[in-house]
């Protein structure tokens, strides 16, 4: 079969797929060893036995709702490639948005020089706040001993060092002091989450149940931060668009300053960011 078969014949099988096409294109290229330009170039062209059977397996996996990221092994975030499997979520571009506001207090901050990232996972924001300020001392913690190991790989590959990590829900077990932090909790609502497993849903549970609202987490992460801040430190904590606006709310209520929402390219709120501000008066 020509590569146009292949692909045509495979993009009809996953036409239940979002995107039908562009996975089939990007899981043929995964297989042929080509870049999506030079296979595009090369359609008429008869593909060889061992692409054939590889593509025919990406696609069967494909089909079993398998994501093309953990099929491939690697998912794109802030243009570095990251290794992902099914023990971390698979970074969103709607996470850079998170990358973006805390290159933006960093630069405007020469006294932030100490950055802590919770809930690394793959440790796509903090490999990427690495990769852009390489001096910074940069740590990170999870909930969960496999998805630091998936974030050490990466901070190894695409750093050439490791991070310094620990295992901790939250910052319960984070030692020392920083300027900012960042942190892509668990936002979604116990039972989506629920729903979501009894459908084979491959990404970790752990990393997606925020309990029965999805907000059970964000409380004890906001009033933690204040104990782990050094004074006029940053939380920058990414929510979905339901969520950021409480997210802000309660920031402020635990006297939090300069809190502020952020958009995504979407236009919807997707970050919300606050400055510790005075002790709080028992």
């Amino acid at each position: 079969m020509t590569f146009r078969e292949l692909l045509t014949s495979a993009s009809r099988r996953l036409q239940d797929a979002s995107t039908p096409y562009l996975d089939a294109l990007v899981l043929l290229s995964h297989a042929s060893g080509m870049k999506k330009e030079r296979l595009l170039a090369d359609l008429p062209l008869q593909a060889d036995e061992i692409t054939a059977v590889l593509f025919e397996g990406f696609i069967q996996r494909r089909l079993a709702g398998e994501p093309v990221s953990y099929i491939r092994n690697r998912k794109e975030f802030w243009g570095l490639d990251f290794y992902v499997d099914s023990r971390v979520l698979v970074p969103r571009p709607d996470t850079e948005v998170l990358v973006e506001e805390a290159l933006r207090l960093i630069a405007g901050n020469p006294s932030i020089r100490r950055i802590h990232d919770s809930c690394t996972g793959s440790g796509c924001i903090a490999v990427a706040l690495k990769t852009e300020y390489p001096d910074l001392d940069i740590s990170i913690s999870d909930i969960s001993a496999e998805a630091l190991e998936v974030a050490d790989f990466n901070a190894r590959s695409l750093t050439g060092k490791a991070l310094p990590a620990s295992l901790s829900d939250l910052l319960s077990s984070v030692q020392g002091s920083f300027d900012l932090i960042t942190c892509n909790p668990p936002y979604v609502e116990h039972d989506y989450v629920e729903h979501l497993k009894e459908n084979n849903w491959p990404e970790p549970a752990l990393a997606l149940d925020g309990g029965e609202s999805g907000f059970d987490l964000i409380p004890r992460l906001i009033t933690e931060a204040l104990d782990s801040l050094n004074e006029n430190g940053y939380l920058i904590i990414e929510a979905s668009p339901a969520l950021v606006p409480l997210v802000a709310e309660t920031m402020g209520e635990f006297n939090y300053t300069d809190v502020v929402q952020v958009t995504d390219l979407a236009g919807k709120a997707r970050i919300a960011r606050g400055k510790k501000g005075p002790c709080r008066q028992e």
